[in-house]
């Protein structure tokens, strides 16, 4: 073989070998994209899935039929109260504002019988208050005038025909009288004026109030002229007010024609005006979504006036009696209201009720419960908490129950230690400063720790945990707070300070501990503001 064909096969054999590297790197690439693209598409549907199943979780509170175990000493330290399911007559309440306002049944209008002048006024401002058959003003009137000439004429033609033989023209004469004179009464002219002289000047007639009451309306003012029918004051009688008390849509099935309402306000100081539902509008107001409802209120003191606020209290009593619960007993989870029914062997089953309008401190339930069942009254959030959390309650309320286990070998080994004595008869007295607490500030604690001749101890290492168990059905989780507590020999007790975290009930554990083994220990509640 020559070197020239040696050399042509060396370059053949090269470019075979770039040439399957160049394939080869394509394939690969290939099939990265393929990859990709898979991966991608997993992670898409992967992402959907998580969407689509979302909102099924979005329900977290207990579901109805969920049930929590306790042992005695559970429910002992977890401060739980049952109640007994019963019937009872509810008086239920409403609260609403209200407005004072005319009654419109006693309003009375004076008005101008005839047109004229007004030139003198008795009555000048608005809320002077006037009587029946009180003047209010006088009105010359050229119409009335006329009249009252009219009249005298009449007169004088039928004294002048006295001594007549002629029985028809006296007659005639006497209908004319009766005629002009019944005609100057309706214009509410008085006998008086009409007998006046007319060298007594210029006739006016007076208008008189129709009705007692307080002016509420003045239309009018001295010299003005006015039309007959025109109204020249509203007179109202204020001795019985309306109130127009707003009440919302939900509430109006409860009130009834009739209804007593209790009225208070700043007006009334202490004391208290009763009425009664008279009248309910057949239209709301589309803004606020409330009705007004009329009640009729006696205002014998006249301290109550047109345009004033005050508060009204529909009062009712049920037309039978219902089965009621207290209404700590019932969480509103916010999808469902739930009640803890206590069962045999300490076994509380989480059931969800309908409820009505309270009253007082009692709620009506309308489905869920029958009387003679048992509810938790107290205790209760923290049972749906432990629902949320595990199937049993241990002595800090929350957690697992070997807790309780270990307390108890933690305190047998104490007694391993030579404090057995103490444990069993050393105690814990507690006190706040202040009582209630306040939240987001020092608060002061003080511990007595005594043995059993109710000596003080001193050498202990004592602290003070606060605890609000976790609320998983108001999405809140569990908060602690640790405090430890110094000994004060001149008050011969153990003080600290501390915060707690929110307002509300709050769990709280005291221990007292020496020669590594616990002493006393103490469980109670707090309440913090």
């Amino acid at each position: 073989m020559t070197a020239r064909e040696t050399k042509l096969i060396g370059l053949g054999a090269g470019a075979g070998t770039l040439l399957v590297a160049l394939v080869v790197g394509m394939l690969a690439l290939h099939g990265e994209r393929i990859f990709a693209g898979e991966t991608n598409t997993q992670s898409t549907a992967a992402t959907r899935d998580a969407h689509e199943t979302r909102p099924q979780d979005a329900d977290t509170g207990t579901l109805p039929g969920t049930t929590v175990e306790l042992s005695p000493a559970e429910i002992t330290a977890a401060g739980v109260q049952v109640a007994d399911v019963r019937t009872a007559m509810l008086n239920t309440s409403i609260d609403a504002f209200g407005r004072v306002e005319q009654p419109e049944a006693q309003l009375a209008a004076v008005s101008a019988r005839m047109g004229g002048r007004v030139d003198k006024l008795y009555v000048q401002y608005t809320g002077e208050k006037v009587k029946n058959g009180q003047a209010v003003a006088d009105i010359y009137s050229p119409e009335a005038a006329t009249a009252i000439e009219e009249y005298r004429l009449a007169e004088e033609n039928r004294n002048g025909l006295r001594q007549s033989d002629d029985a028809f023209a006296q007659a005639q004469a006497d209908a004319l009288v009766k005629a002009s004179q019944h005609r100057l009464e309706l214009w509410g002219i008085s006998n008086k004026q009409m007998d006046a002289p007319a060298a007594a000047g210029v006739p006016h007639v007076t208008l008189y109030a129709y009705a007692t009451g307080t002016v509420v309306d003045r239309k009018v003012t001295q010299g003005q002229y006015v039309n007959a029918g025109d109204t020249l004051f509203t007179v109202a009688d204020l001795s019985q007010v309306w109130i127009k008390a707003d009440v919302f849509e939900e509430q109006l099935a409860q009130i009834r024609i009739g209804e007593r309402v209790d009225i208070t306000g700043e007006s009334l100081s202490n004391q208290t005006l009763h009425g009664h539902v008279d009248f309910i509008e057949p239209s709301a107001n589309p803004q606020t979504r409330t009705v007004s409802v009329h009640v009729h209120v006696a205002n014998p003191s006249m301290r109550l006036l047109p345009g004033m606020f005050v508060n009204a209290t529909f009062l009712s009593r049920a037309a039978q009696p219902t089965i009621v619960v207290p209404r700590s007993a019932v969480l509103d989870t916010g999808t469902r209201k739930i009640v803890y029914v206590a069962q045999p062997n300490g076994v509380f089953e989480a059931r969800e009720v309908a409820v009505g309008a309270p009253s007082d401190d009692l709620l009506p339930v309308t489905s869920g419960l029958k009387a003679g069942e048992k509810v938790v009254l107290n205790g209760n959030f923290l049972i749906d908490s432990q629902a949320h959390l595990s199937s049993g309650m241990s002595g800090l309320y929350g957690g697992s129950k070997e807790f309780a286990s270990a307390q108890a070998n933690q305190g047998a080994g104490a007694s391993a230690a030579g404090e057995g004595a103490l444990t069993a008869q050393a105690k814990i007295e507690l006190h706040a400063d202040p009582d209630p607490m306040k939240t987001g500030e020092d608060n002061t604690f003080r511990a007595k720790v005594t043995d059993a001749e109710g000596k003080p101890v001193a050498g202990a290492d004592v602290t003070l945990t606060l605890i609000m168990p976790a609320m998983p059905a108001m999405g809140m989780p569990e908060m602690k707070s640790t405090v430890a507590l110094a000994w004060d020999a001149e008050h011969a007790q153990y003080v600290g300070r501390g915060q707690p975290g929110m307002p509300g009930t709050w769990t709280v554990m005291v221990e007292a501990r020496r020669n590594n083994g616990v002493i006393a220990t103490l469980h109670s509640r707090l309440t913090a503001k």
